[in-house]
């Protein structure tokens, strides 16, 4: 498993912070000393070397937590539809940090190939305008029409009749617990695993194994976390003709981690949480087979229950 999260943990050590603890007969009072997951800005300038005098524009402030941020912002850019061609994205760099509001916060060029299409002027309105904040926990927060999303999808790809067993599901599930490393130690993060059906194990039982999950990436932000899969793992999701690939989540599954998987030609969405409505009728429209409520014995599943084995 390729799990590379440079995730900071901030240690919490203070006079003001306290821990109350009970034990038996007496609750007793503590100074608290506590690892905590960072959660910082980041600023995503753009660039076309032949349009606006070579200067780069803010497309976007983010809050995220630090670490695979380059992988954030290819995952990004590609599930907003914002960049729908890969090729048109020349690089994409840190530049420096700054203080934002009087937090620490980072900088991201993304740099555009000079014969990439980009209109400046519709990413301001598609973008910069009606996201020019985003705070970790949301996703299409503030989208002007979600019909623009929808319309961007890419078209329905033949899905194979390859199934995926419980086992295998409650498997993938404990796989993505063990590779949540920052989430052991903060309990604050949410975490996104990518698997292939091709590459899963053959199992007698239920196991703990690294070898389940391609990768595994950990975020505050539970899109966040999609999306810095995504896009350490475009390439592959995008050039995806033999493999079903899927997704196992830590969190519950809303519309917009729904349309960010449709949008990366992954068939299965596993997660520990519930869906909402909205989120079960796009995976049912995208032929996305929807599983939640992922417990030690039991699994709920929304969408494309036959793709799914004893």
């Amino acid at each position: 498993m390729n799990n590379v999260n440079s995730f900071p943990i901030t240690r919490l050590t203070s006079p003001n912070s306290l821990a109350w603890v009970q034990d038996p007969g007496q609750i007793e009072q503590h100074i608290l000393d506590d690892n905590i997951a960072s959660e910082e800005p980041l600023e995503i300038w753009i660039k076309h070397p032949l349009k606006n005098n070579a200067k780069a524009n803010l497309l976007l402030t983010t809050m995220r937590s630090p670490g695979d941020d380059i992988a954030l912002v290819r995952g990004w850019l590609h599930t907003s539809g914002l960049i729908e061609n890969s090729a048109d994205v020349q690089s994409v760099t840190h530049t420096g940090s700054q203080r934002i509001k009087g937090t620490g916060g980072n900088q991201i060029l993304v740099s555009l190939h000079p014969q990439a299409d980009f209109d400046f002027s519709a990413a301001e309105n598609d973008a910069a305008s009606h996201i020019e904040y985003v705070n970790s926990g949301c996703g299409v927060c503030g989208q002007r029409s979600i019909d623009v999303l929808l319309d961007k999808r890419p078209r329905k790809a033949q899905i194979s009749e390859q199934t995926l067993s419980v086992q295998s599901i409650l498997s993938l599930a404990n796989a993505l617990r063990q590779g949540q490393t920052a989430f052991s130690l903060t309990g604050g993060s949410h975490g996104a695993g990518l698997f292939s059906l091709e590459s899963l194990p053959i199992i007698t039982e239920i196991t703990e194994t690294n070898e389940w999950l391609l990768d595994v990436r950990e975020d505050i932000g539970r899109h966040n976390a999609l999306d810095k899969l995504i896009g350490a793992q475009l390439a592959v999701l995008l050039n995806a003709k033999e493999h079903n690939y899927g997704v196992i989540l830590s969190s519950r599954i809303s519309f917009d981690l729904v349309q960010k998987a449709a949008m990366s030609n992954l068939h299965f969405i596993l997660a520990m949480g519930a869906p909402s409505s909205l989120a079960i009728e796009l995976a049912q429209e995208c032929d996305i087979c929807l599983v939640g409520f992922i417990q030690q014995k039991r699994i709920n599943i929304y969408t494309c229950a036959h793709r799914v084995s004893r």
